[in-house]
């Protein structure tokens, strides 16, 4: 009976040892010995990292009973630390630093919350694709190579280059065209006349 008792235990990750992937466990007073714990992945060409924390409540599988060949299979919300979501459509993801991943299925919406931290990619290629458009809500935007452009570009603020510009086709403000434009001589020794188209 005592060790069909303890078959399946619930307990509280006491001590965490990272670079050995393992966890004891505290269950009701009695400390497991060092227990791996249970990932998505964890094969030669996919593994994920995800420790459990100390104090996170969990559940271990003892084979035969025996709790030293224990494995940490998963965690239990409670009471100190309940769900981050009330809803199936909410698929969320909480750090330490307050950073959130959610998915929300209802609206169809992925959100990113990094706060003050940051977000890198790297990769040799990168593609957005949107149906309709794509905001970039930020005091500043750096590009540190060439930027190609196939449709319109417009400009609400003022355009400040530190370098030549060049186009191919005509650069218009209002009505009036670079290339194209011309003065009126308003005689000798008069000014010629503003642009005009």
């Amino acid at each position: 009976m005592r060790l069909l008792g303890s078959v399946v235990l619930f307990g509280v990750v006491a001590e965490l040892d990272e670079a050995a992937a393992r966890v004891r466990v505290d269950v009701d007073g009695m400390r497991t010995d060092w227990l791996p714990w249970l990932e998505r992945r964890a094969g030669p060409n996919a593994r994920t990292w995800l420790a459990p924390d100390v104090g996170e409540q969990v559940v271990v599988a003892c084979p035969y009973g025996d709790p030293s060949q224990g494995v940490v299979i998963g965690s239990v919300y409670r009471q100190s630390f309940p769900a981050p979501a009330g809803s199936k459509a909410i698929h969320r993801t909480e750090y330490p630093d307050g950073t959130v991943v959610e998915y929300d299925g209802e609206q169809t919406r992925l959100t990113v919350n990094v706060g003050g931290g940051s977000v890198v990619v790297n990769c040799a290629t990168a593609t957005v694709h949107a149906s309709e458009s794509v905001e970039i809500d930020s005091p500043t935007v750096h590009a540190t190579g060439d930027v190609n452009i196939d449709g319109n570009v417009s400009v609400q603020g003022k355009i400040d280059s530190q370098g030549d510009m060049t186009s191919q086709g005509e650069v218009k403000a209002g009505s009036i065209g670079l290339k194209a434009h011309h003065h009126t001589a308003q005689g000798a020794t008069a000014p010629t006349t503003a642009a005009q188209a």
